[in-house]
């Protein structure tokens, strides 16, 4: 099986990664911390600009997801400066835009970084054929036959078993001959179940992040967030996933993964159907059906507030304008609220063990868990042994 010291993600090479530190005895993780750059977080580094000018930074040096900070700062500044909304074509523009980052996003995950982390051969090219296109999604007339072939890429090469029979499997036992029809994200999670479930009891799990508008952000957090919500948010005075699980939670076939206690297995397979919802989007966006993919409001005179769905989970970006130029601006990104010290990441973690007591097995599951929540940077896992006495220095696993 092929692991790596240093996970990398899709768009950070050269930033200094976020360090996962787990302590273990007895093939139990006894406690977890982690050590996160500063520059995981953004809305400082626009302070001062001209709105064109923070908008444009943010698409060329945000360390994740350049086009939903580019288009949340965008929006909040316009709305922050009294701005009329964009008119309807720039709205669906701006969706097929934001629906394709996401597909972008997911597909490196699926097709380059998962595979090797279960011992399978990356799809390096085939996901960068798919990469070039969606880079310059938005631009032409294409996005719709470009969506059908995201479509098709789920259905006949990520999870064909899913789509040969028309009925929804029935409990784990047909989910996994449904896996077995073919498939490489199929194969990848095959292996991954086989690893055993990552069963959180009840009390342990962190609620799911639902998909509020920025109206019911701004009712819910006010007209400007405090410094302990930018860095460790809350929603209702608790601590929340967001993302794909947040989004398809719902779905029967994640369902049957959490039920079973596969946790990680649930995170990917909602990862799937994300591609497929925003390959959709990307051919019919603007749907009353879904929620857009960024929202909007003014919860103040020259405040502007933005909401965006990410690959990665809930952006938003609340900004306050001062003479045309950018006087604060808070960024609060996906990671501030699954990697906080009692987040998601941390809370789980605390629950693996491996059943031989194999520091190894206990580092890769440290390495799935983090990958499945998806880090908008690289990271590093160390696993070092408990002290046998108060002491003693731990030892490097």
């Amino acid at each position: 099986m092929q692991t790596s010291d240093d996970m990398s993600t899709q768009d950070s090479s050269g930033d200094d990664p976020i360090r996962v530190l787990a302590t273990h005895a007895g093939g139990k993780i006894l406690a977890v911390s982690l050590h996160l750059p500063e520059r995981a977080w953004m809305g400082g580094a626009v302070i001062g600009m001209a709105p064109a000018e923070g908008v444009e930074h943010l698409r060329q040096h945000a360390s994740h997801s350049p086009q939903a900070h580019a288009h949340a700062l965008a929006l909040a500044c316009a709305l922050a400066a009294g701005e009329p909304p964009p008119e309807k074509a720039e709205r669906l523009r701006t969706e097929r835009r934001l629906a394709a980052e996401m597909i972008d996003m997911h597909l490196r995950r699926l097709l380059v970084d998962w595979p090797p982390s279960l011992g399978f051969e990356p799809r390096t090219n085939r996901y960068g054929e798919f990469h070039r296109r969606l880079l310059h999604a938005g631009e032409h007339e294409n996005d719709f036959l470009l969506g059908g072939e995201v479509l098709d890429l789920v259905a006949r090469e990520l999870l064909a078993g899913f789509f040969n029979q028309i009925r929804m499997p029935h409990g784990i036992g047909e989910f996994l001959d449904r896996l077995a029809g073919g498939g490489s994200l199929s194969s990848v999670l095959g292996e991954l179940i086989a690893q055993g479930p990552s069963t959180v009891p009840p009390e342990r799990r962190t609620a799911l992040l639902g998909t509020l508008s920025a109206d019911a952000w701004a009712t819910a957090v006010g007209t400007w967030p405090n410094a302990e919500f930018i860095h460790h948010p809350r929603y209702a005075g608790e601590a929340a996933e967001t993302g794909p699980l947040a989004r398809h939670a719902a779905s029967p076939l994640v369902r049957i993964l959490l039920e079973r206690g596969n946790r990680i297995s649930a995170r990917l397979f909602a990862k799937a159907i994300d591609v497929a919802d925003c390959a959709s989007t990307m051919r019919h966006p603007g749907s009353e059906e879904v929620a857009p993919l960024i929202d909007a409001c003014r919860p103040a005179p020259e405040v502007g507030l933005a909401r965006v769905i990410t690959a990665r989970g809930a952006l938003l970006c609340w900004v306050r304008l001062a003479e045309g130029r950018i006087a604060d601006c808070a960024i609060v990104p996906a990671g501030a609220w699954n990697l906080q010290p009692d987040g998601v990441y941390c809370r789980e973690a605390m629950c693996l063990h491996a059943a031989d007591g194999n520091p190894e097995a206990l580092k890769r599951m440290l390495e799935w868990l983090m990958l499945a929540i998806d880090p908008s940077l690289p990271f590093v896992v160390e696993l070092v042994a408990a002290a046998e006495d108060a002491g003693a220095a731990p030892a490097s696993a």
